[in-house]
């Protein structure tokens, strides 16, 4: 089975994430997209998500995709679903460990590049929590 684009950008997106690359992470996002950066809170466009991204980059983790799905509709939508782990270090030295699945929305821009639009990598968590 063939890999996806989207599935080669997400993993480009977790190298400049493991590499604390602000500038190259934001790249991947819509100007006005949506992250969900906990189940009951959202952050909205480019400047809340870079916020987010400066807080998590402080746990010195990675993120790795276990398993991966993409959905692709006409008119250059896109539904990437997976099962990823994030593995990163407190500030006090303690590791952290996470796994969850999540659920995201690409659209393909006029310059022919996926970006995200909707970034959910807390799953069905937020079924209860967050509100668009």
């Amino acid at each position: 089975m063939s890999v996806h684009a989207i599935e080669e950008i997400v993993k480009k997106l977790d190298e400049a994430f493991g590499h604390s690359d602000l500038e190259a992470v934001l790249g991947f996002y819509e100007d006005d997209a949506i992250l969900v950066a906990e189940p009951d809170r959202l952050a909205r466009g480019k400047e809340e998500i870079e916020r987010f991204f400066m807080h998590v980059f402080a746990l010195r983790g990675r993120v790795e995709q276990i398993e991966t799905n993409v959905l692709e509709a006409g008119g250059g939508i896109a539904l990437f679903t997976s099962r990823w782990r994030f593995i990163g270090t407190m500030s006090d030295g303690t590791p952290i460990e996470k796994e969850s699945i999540a659920t995201s929305v690409f659209r393909k821009g006029r310059d022919g590049l996926w970006r995200m639009a909707i970034d959910n990598s807390h799953g069905p968590a937020i079924l209860t929590k967050a509100s668009a």
